[in-house]
């Protein structure tokens, strides 16, 4: 009889159940958390009072060389924290508006002890003071002090193992031209938002998130190479040491990147809130793709040295674009044009470069002759014998109309037919072809215009908010309306300014990204960086030149 009312197991099942609590107990002996352990270590799990610590240490030698020589350190979510080696700091990333600790903070090669003070009972208070935390690192028998930062912004760690001098003989002046930089390789960490940013992984629970590739970067830039703080050009690599593709920051995947210094800005908000406001006109429009870059703030530590505040930004390229077959890509360096006698030298050659123009996309194969020709038709129409007419039919107008309203928005000092990319479009089954511009290099905005004062950062403050600055044969274009080129322009001005173009709007993006700065103790991290920036967090120079400025727009586009 069964006492419990319970029908017995039958004999046959026995080995089968005690295979299953087998296996259940195993599974469970990895999910749970080894003896003494938590499934998360955070900072607080860390914070010890002086008395204790003084404890602890006694008896123990002091040493320099725990956390120089890699004995010891720091692991976020398994990989190495980013760490000054010569001011002997950790900087920790925490995402934005955390009310709890985001990661798995671990020690290595030694005990960890983060000494109580006034921050310790809630560290996110200490984000935006850049307070530095005393932390001692101790072994058997010795120990070593060093400081942790917790900041908002993420941080991106580089340490470079190897490097390769490129030089190129005049004669491949496809690689001469803008190859001979140096490339270096090594590995890149980011500790970043996690895939709750990313729109393939919308409704994700991760808010953070660590990303560890191989790398290879190198210096970029042209005016900006003059700087003590250099603007890097990255590419993500695989371990084969081959492309690939990733997102950052919460922007869409990408192979290829570039960390922006922004040392000639001294708010260091001018090319964020550029690209944000040609990002919103480029979202606005859906005839046509004319999406810009992208930029996120960032943190960087390069080879142990803390490096300060960078733009890791998205470029434009054949993969932001959606560029394939039937589209070549354009960038124009300078601001002046090449001849025709120019290209044609160019395609007699085989060359992609023909000063200041380089063709970006796509890689030649075989003859250039017909990636030239768009360009070509283009110019010629539009510099060499100038055709209204068929300069805008080769054009999307509207582009050419977003263009323009932008770059009297933002006052483009470089961006004068200068730093633009431009694509072709095939039309008529390959017999014709549209032409997209797209703004690029957003620095020299705003009113800070370039000028030969090294001490100044080769960066002037120009106030007078009347100046023009677009090419004269774009403005003659809209002026002369043809084909109702300057309605066009009006309309769409009209349009903006009451939305996108806000006066109101503009400034608050320049004061939300300066308040994000100050925020995440990022702006004053660089400052004490680099004192040669000249940074500063008043905005009331550049919001006052804003207000001129758009009062003078709304009078000039008036008149169209």
């Amino acid at each position: 009889m069964n006492i419990s009312g319970k029908r017995k197991l039958s004999p046959h099942f026995y080995p089968y159940g005690i295979l299953l609590l087998f296996s259940a107990g195993l599974l469970l002996w990895f999910l749970l958390p080894a003896e003494g352990e938590t499934a998360v270590k955070a900072f607080g799990d860390y914070v010890t009072d002086l008395r204790e610590a003084e404890q602890m240490l006694s008896g123990k030698e002091e040493t320099e060389r725990l956390l120089e020589d890699g004995e010891a350190g720091l692991h976020v979510n398994g990989y190495e924290a980013a760490f000054d080696k010569k001011k002997q700091i950790f900087y920790l990333y925490q995402p934005a508006g955390s009310e709890a600790w985001q990661g798995d903070l671990r020690p290595y090669g030694a005990e960890l002890y983060i000494l109580s003070d006034e921050y310790t009972e809630d560290p996110f208070r200490a984000v935006e003071k850049g307070h530095v935390f005393e932390a001692v690192f101790c072994t058997k028998d010795s120990y070593q002090r060093a400081g942790i930062v917790l900041t908002g912004m993420p941080v991106v760690k580089i340490e470079t193992q190897r490097e390769e001098p490129r030089e190129y003989p005049v004669e491949d002046i496809d690689n001469y031209v803008f190859n001979s930089e140096t490339r270096y390789y090594g590995e890149i960490t980011v500790f970043q938002p996690g895939s709750l940013a990313l729109p393939e992984n919308k409704g994700a629970a991760e808010a953070y998130q660590v990303l560890h590739r191989k790398v290879c970067y190198h210096e970029r830039g042209q005016n900006s190479a003059l700087f003590s703080k250099k603007s890097y050009a990255v590419k993500l690599l695989n371990q084969k040491e081959k492309g690939i593709s990733e997102p950052l920051l919460g922007m869409q995947r990408s192979t290829d990147w570039k960390l922006l210094a922004m040392y000639s800005d001294p708010n260091k908000v001018r090319d964020k809130v550029s690209m944000d406001l040609w990002e919103e006109i480029a979202k606005a429009e859906e005839g046509f793709n004319e999406r810009g870059p992208e930029m996120e703030y960032c943190e960087v530590v390069l080879d142990g040295e803390y490096m300060g505040l960078y733009g890791m930004m998205l470029p434009v390229d054949e993969h932001t674009l959606g560029l394939g077959e039937g589209n070549v890509l354009y960038k124009i360096l300078d601001w002046y044009m090449p001849e025709p006698a120019d290209i044609q030298a160019s395609i007699d050659q085989n060359y992609e470069v023909c000063y200041p123009v380089r063709i970006r996309y796509p890689e030649k194969n075989g003859a250039v002759e017909e990636l030239w020709k768009p360009i070509t038709e283009y110019f010629t129409c539009k510099y060499w014998s100038i055709d209204f007419n068929a300069y805008s039919e080769m054009s999307y107008v509207e582009n050419l109309a977003d263009y323009y309203i932008f770059i009297q928005t933002v006052s483009g000092f470089d961006n004068y037919l200068k730093n633009t990319y431009i694509f072709s479009e095939e039309t008529d089954g390959g017999a014709g072809y549209k032409m997209i511009t797209i703004p690029w290099d957003l620095n020299y905005t705003f009113g800070n215009c370039y000028s030969y004062e090294p001490d100044l950062n080769y960066t002037a403050f120009n106030d007078d908010a009347s100046v023009n600055y677009v090419e004269p044969v774009l403005e003659q274009l809209f002026r002369s309306s043809f084909n109702g080129e300057g309605e066009v322009l009006k309309e769409r001005w009209n349009k903006y300014r009451t939305g996108i173009l806000r006066t109101e709007h503009i400034t608050e993006l320049l004061q939300e990204n300066m308040d994000h700065l100050q925020e995440t103790g990022a702006f004053a991290r660089d400052t004490e960086r680099w004192e040669g920036a000249l940074n500063s967090s008043d905005l009331s120079e550049v919001e006052s030149y804003v207000e001129r400025r758009m009062l003078y727009l709304d009078e000039y586009f008036g008149n169209f």
